[in-house]
C-alpha cells in the first residue's frame, strides 16, 4: 500500500514516491507497477495519453488514483487534472483515455477526461468492482464517455457530470447478464445526444438521484431485452426536456417510483407509471446569475471556458469591454462568449468538489 505521484516536471525515470520524485506520465506510474492497495495522487495539468490498466486491486484494497484538484496532496497551487484524447484540443487521436480488460477494484476520482475517437473509459470482459467519483465528461468524442462490456459487476459511477456528449454510460454483453450490481447516483447529464444510460442484456442496474436534462436523448434505455425478472431500477431522479425519459424493450424491464417528469416529448416506452413519480417542473436555483453579475464578480459558473480552451486570449471583432460579471479584459484579448477567464477566480473551499474538472 504505496502512495505515488504523477505530474508535469516529473520523470519516469523518477521512484514516484514523493512529490519531487513524481512520474512524468499515467503510464508511467502504472507500470511501476502498481499494486492493490496504492493510492496515485495525480498533479494538475494535461495529460495527452491512453492510459492502460494493467493491475487489478483487491477487496478493501482497490487502486485509486486521484487528480488533486485542490493540489494540498501534490503542487500545492491546484487546478484541472485532464486526461485528453486529443494533441492539439481539436482533433481526438487516440480511441480512450482510459482502457482495460479483466481487471477489477480500480477507483478513478477527480478527473476531466475529453476527446476520443471511441469511449472514453472503455472496460472490457469482466473489470468489475469499479468507482468512477467525481468525473467530468464534457461535450467530446464520438463514442460513449463510460462503457462496461462483459460480465463486469458491482460498479459504481457516482458524482459525475456529463455535458453534452453523444452518448453517455453503457452496460453491454453479448449474453444476459444477471444481478450486476451496478449503480449510477448523484450525476448530471446535461444536453446528451443519445442514450444516456442505457442496457444492453445486463440486469440489476440502480439509477438514483440523477437529473436528466435537455438533449434529444433517451434517459434510460433498455437496448436488448434482459432476463425475465431482471430490471433497471430508477428512483428520485429528474428527466426534464428529453425525447424520451425512459424506454423499455418489455414492459417491467424498467421499474421507476419516486421520478419527475417534465416536458419531455415521451415520458416513458414500455415501461410503468410510478405510483409516487409526478409531474413537477424542475426550477432552478437562479442565485449562480445573480452572484455571477450582482458586482461581486468572483464566481465561477458552468459556463467559464476552462483554462486550456484555445478560445483564451482568442482575437474577435469590437468586443465588449467587459463581461457578464463586469470583469473587464484579462490578458490579451477578450475572451469569445458571454465570460472572461480569470485566473484568480476562486471559490469557497466547501464548493470545490463539486467543481472537480471545470477550469
Amino acid at each position: 500500500m504505496t502512495t505515488r505521484y504523477v505530474g508535469p516536471g516529473g520523470s519516469d525515470a523518477n521512484s514516484g514516491l514523493t512529490w519531487a520524485l513524481r512520474k512524468l506520465t499515467l503510464n508511467g506510474v502504472e507500470d511501476t507497477p502498481v499494486v492493490a492497495g496504492d493510492t496515485v495522487y495525480v498533479g494538475p495539468g494535461t495529460y495527452r495519453e491512453l492510459l492502460t490498466v494493467d493491475v487489478s486491486g483487491t477487496a478493501g484494497n482497490p487502486i485509486t488514483y486521484i487528480g488533486d484538484y485542490s493540489g494540498v496532496n501534490t503542487d500545492g497551487i491546484g487546478g484541472v487534472v485532464r486526461i485528453t484524447g486529443s494533441d492539439n484540443d481539436q482533433t481526438a487521436t487516440r480511441g480512450s483515455c482510459i482502457t482495460a480488460t479483466t481487471k477489477t477494484y480500480r477507483t478513478f476520482r477527480g478527473f476531466n477526461l475529453d476527446t476520443t475517437t471511441g469511449n472514453i473509459i472503455n472496460a472490457a470482459t469482466a473489470c468489475s468492482n469499479w468507482v468512477i467519483d467525481q468525473c467530468l465528461f464534457p461535450i467530446s468524442g464520438v463514442g460513449f464517455p463510460i462503457v462496461f462490456s462483459g460480465t463486469a459487476a458491482g460498479v459504481a459511477i457516482q458524482n459525475c457530470s456529463f455535458q453534452g456528449s453523444n452518448q453517455g454510460i453503457v452496460f453491454t454483453h453479448t449474453s444476459t447478464v444477471d444481478n450486476a450490481g451496478h449503480t449510477i447516483e448523484n450525476c448530471l447529464f446535461n444536453a446528451m445526444q443519445s442514450r444516456t444510460i442505457s442496457s444492453t442484456r445486463v440486469g440489476g442496474i440502480t439509477v438514483r438521484n440523477c437529473s436528466f436534462i435537455g438533449g434529444v436523448s433517451t434517459g434510460v434505455r433498455v437496448d436488448t431485452a434482459l432476463t425475465g425478472g431482471q430490471t433497471v431500477t430508477v428512483n428520485n431522479c429528474v428527466f426534464c426536456s428529453l425525447a424520451v425519459a425512459m424506454q423499455a424493450v418489455n414492459v417491467g424491464e424498467i421499474v421507476e417510483n419516486y421520478n419527475s417528469f417534465w416536458s419531455n416529448t415521451t415520458d416513458r416506452t414500455n415501461v410503468n407509471t410510478g405510483a409516487n413519480s409526478n409531474t413537477y417542473p424542475p426550477y432552478t436555483d437562479p442565485r449562480w446569475l445573480y452572484e455571477l453579475i450582482s458586482g461581486k464578480g468572483r464566481m465561477l459558473s458552468s459556463f467559464d471556458l476552462a483554462s486550456f480552451s484555445q478560445l483564451v486570449n482568442l482575437a474577435g471583432t469590437s468586443p465588449t469591454t467587459t463581461d457578464m460579471r463586469g470583469t473587464a479584459v484579462i490578458g490579451a484579448q477578450r475572451e469569445w462568449g458571454a465570460l472572461e477567464y480569470d485566473l484568480d477566480l476562486k471559490l469557497r473551499a466547501s464548493r470545490a468538489r463539486f467543481l472537480i474538472g471545470i477550469g
